[in-house]
């Protein structure tokens, strides 16, 4: 690709589109080497006010996190009337790309990864955010160590601005709560997609194909063998009702260390921390937080619906249209 982004930013290729923005491989020609990096770009024909809002909160968020398992942001401008937003490069695949319908994960496998996870999820509810769109799609494993990071905070929810009021509704059919579609999210909205995340790769089927109970729940417990202790856990991190869910990831830590983490040696995961470090101050006030968002936004009204549904199994495909980028080529 010949185009160059506000004379510093030479894309490369296009990693992917979502519903609201583009997002592209690119080097960056004004620092030292040349560094590769990601470029995002609102797409320039959402106009809903809206969708600009969260490109913005997306960058000062990311701008307050500093975790080793989150890309951090490096600048977001405007360009001849278009926003792009500048992250750091994770180099590796995101874990859509490590399902094979009908592959299942080991048991001990998928400990880690929700070991791994919650402490990433944690880290991003301690700074007051819910990302609500936690998905294979947005967890990337980096090819040098495996260490899993978490991507793609275009649907985040800031907790810590109150003139921010979330009356759109994000995230993706199978793996959203579904209080996600009246408009609320909670801390325990990220552990249900977090949950539904780890039963697919426990089943080998997408979520939004599993069958329901009468409960409304997905019923999945027939389609592998697991401990029961490890089945308990993921259905409670699943519930329909967010009042029978966890409501914070230091509980749903504490439950795993229950569980032996066995061995896997095809598991390339980055080292983890001992949870009896942490202190019971944290679970209690995580769990304060979480009553305080569901007194505060049980009100919420919808206004407009982001589609972000991945291409899965006949769910949302299509083709994809020509890069807006193109038009800036010279």
């Amino acid at each position: 690709m010949n185009i160059i982004v506000d004379g510093r930013y030479q894309i490369i290729k296009r990693l992917g589109k979502g519903g609201f923005a583009h997002t592209y491989l690119a080097k960056n020609l004004a620092a030292p080497g040349e560094p590769k990096c990601v470029v995002k770009q609102l797409r320039p024909k959402v106009e809903h006010p809206r969708m600009l809002q969260l490109f913005k909160l997306e960058a000062a968020i990311l701008d307050r996190f500093k975790h080793s398992q989150i890309p951090k942001t490096v600048e977001w401008f405007e360009h001849q009337g278009d926003f792009f937003m500048v992250q750091d490069f994770v180099a590796g695949d995101d874990l859509s790309k490590e399902f094979t319908i009908g592959h299942q994960w080991s048991e001990a496998k998928v400990v880690r990864f929700l070991r791994d996870m919650l402490k990433v999820l944690g880290y991003v509810h301690q700074k007051q955010a819910i990302h609500r769109d936690i998905k294979p799609a947005n967890i990337i494993r980096r090819w040098d160590n495996g260490q899993l990071c978490l991507i793609d905070f275009g649907a985040v929810q800031d907790l810590e601005d109150d003139s921010l009021v979330p009356t759109t509704v994000v995230g993706t059919p199978g793996y959203h709560a579904p209080e996600q579609a009246e408009g609320l999210a909670t801390f325990g909205s990220d552990i249900y997609a977090l949950g539904m995340t780890a039963i697919q790769f426990l089943t080998g089927h997408y979520p939004i194909h599993l069958p329901k109970n009468a409960a409304h729940e997905v019923a999945w417990r027939d389609l592998t063998t697991i401990s029961d202790r490890l089945a308990t856990i993921l259905e409670q991190m699943t519930r329909v009702d967010y009042i029978d869910r966890y409501d914070c990831t230091m509980a749903v830590l504490a439950d795993l260390e229950t569980l032996p983490l066995g061995s896997d040696d095809d598991i390339p995961v980055s080292s983890s921390r001992s949870i009896a470090a942490e202190s019971s101050h944290q679970l209690l006030t995580s769990r304060i937080m979480s009553v305080a968002i569901l007194l505060g936004l049980g009100l919420v009204s919808t206004v407009a619906i982001v589609s972000r549904v991945q291409s899965v199994g006949g769910i949302g495909g299509g083709s994809i249209s020509d890069s807006p980028l193109e038009l800036m080529r010279q």
